[in-house]
């Protein structure tokens, strides 16, 4: 099987997911009653890429972190 190399942290992924997390905060706004169901999804997000090391374990609490703040404050 071929390796590939694969950029950690790219920055391309993590304004990905920072779109992520924007879309979860907006479609809770709409609807408040999936704000569990969004949140565990983002969260569930965060940790596939962490599985396959696209995150550093530093980006993943980053980003979690700013996912959690965007929702309690959305």
């Amino acid at each position: 099987m071929p390796m590939i190399q694969i950029e950690q942290d790219s920055p391309e992924l993590i304004a990905q997911v920072r779109r992520q997390i924007d879309e979860m905060v907006e479609r809770t706004r709409k609807t408040p009653g999936i704000v569990h169901v969004a949140e565990e999804f983002v969260h569930g997000y965060l940790a596939a890429l962490l599985e396959q090391r696209l995150l550093s374990v530093e980006q993943w609490r980053q980003l979690l972190d700013a996912s959690r703040a965007a929702s309690e404050q959305g």
